[in-house]
């Protein structure tokens, strides 16, 4: 990048800071070579990044795999059942089959309060993160590759355990305490002996009007690595919520998102990461272990099934906003309160 880039880059970036900001805490100071970030605002970023820990929740499934009935290579109707065509009573248990089966949700969470002998952590983080569906119906395609309303397999929650990992990497249970599936919000609380972080301290941005040209920064924890990314904010066409044009990927669900307060300068809280777009991608694999160039012959037709990938379409995600999680934590004052837990009054104001 030549010198002309380099300062129109510096120039685009200075825009960024908060007006009437003055010296208190400028976004950029020219470090060729090195970083357009100031000093001031790395040391916020080491400030606010001690009260992140990682989330990880274990999902375990019983899965109900549902065998239809073929005659002639089609479907038999049954009006009489609720799946509309009849079950090939040969298989499995009259039709359905039962396996378990398992999964790792992974992301991130905000430390608000941290309570003493033994530490009890209070941590905000998304809903899907920590309570998923306790049901997902899965159905057959078509040849076009649609949804059809042939009901495939049944995923049903069994049990779910949730962990978070802070700082010196002690990894500690936790419960779910307050629960919005709407919006996408929950509240965690971790009762462990180890050091998981500090509360959050730095200023709430409850009242921030963000919006289109609005510079933020995000954290998460893509593969269990803990990551800050930063985008322009736009807006965005669902409810609740802003987008930003961020290099988010899986992992960073749930993790906080941080502006220039326009009051004082300092990192305020903004936003928590709720999704990021994403689409499908469908092929026939091998039901079961094969060296790699291995040629399959006719009985290994049998094992071959179509399997859906998902895939994250990078550059924009989408994150709560900030009214909407002032509303949560109004909502969720008297669970908390329920549970012994008193957070300073700045959460619901």
């Amino acid at each position: 990048m030549n010198a002309k880039n380099l300062n129109l880059m510096a120039w685009l970036l200075l825009g960024l800071a908060a007006a009437g900001c003055s010296r208190k805490l400028s976004l950029t100071e020219m470090h060729v070579g090195y970083s357009l970030l100031s000093d001031e605002i790395k040391n916020e970023l080491k400030d606010v990044e001690r009260s992140i820990v990682h989330i990880s929740t274990k999902v375990q499934y019983r899965v109900e795999t549902f065998h239809y009935l073929l005659q002639n290579g089609t479907l038999v109707a049954d009006p009489r059942s609720p799946l509309r065509y009849k079950l090939d009573p040969n298989v499995g248990r009259n039709g359905i089959t039962t396996e378990p089966d398992k999964k790792t949700l992974s992301g991130g969470g905000l430390i608000l309060r941290v309570g003493h002998e033994p530490n009890r952590y209070t941590i905000l983080t998304s809903s899907h993160l920590v309570s998923p569906d306790d049901t997902t119906d899965v159905y057959y395609l078509d040849e076009d590759g649609n949804e059809t309303d042939i009901l495939y397999a049944r995923y049903i929650v069994t049990r779910t355990d949730i962990w978070v990992r802070g700082k010196s990497n002690w990894r500690a249970a936790a419960t779910l305490l307050a629960d919005d599936p709407t919006d996408d919000l929950a509240i965690i609380v971790s009762t462990t002996n180890n050091a998981l972080g500090p509360a959050f301290k730095n200023p709430l941005g409850y009242d921030a009007n963000l919006g289109w040209g609005d510079w933020v920064f995000l954290f998460g924890f893509p593969r269990g690595v803990k990551q800050m990314t930063g985008g322009w904010v736009s807006e965005s066409p669902y409810r609740g919520t802003l987008a930003v044009d961020a290099v988010v990927r899986f992992g960073f669900s749930g993790g906080p998102v941080f502006s220039i307060s326009r009051k004082d300068g300092k990192l305020a809280f903004v936003g928590l990461i709720k999704s990021v777009p994403r689409s499908t991608f469908d092929y026939i694999g091998y039901e079961g272990t094969l060296p790699v160039g291995s040629q399959l012959t006719v009985a290994d037709l049998d094992k071959l099934v179509l399997r859906r990938q998902l895939l994250v379409e990078y550059g924009t995600a989408y994150f709560v906003a900030p009214k909407t999680i002032k509303q949560f934590m109004q909502l969720a004052r008297a669970p908390l309160e329920n549970a012994n837990i008193k957070l300073d009054e700045r959460y619901f104001e």
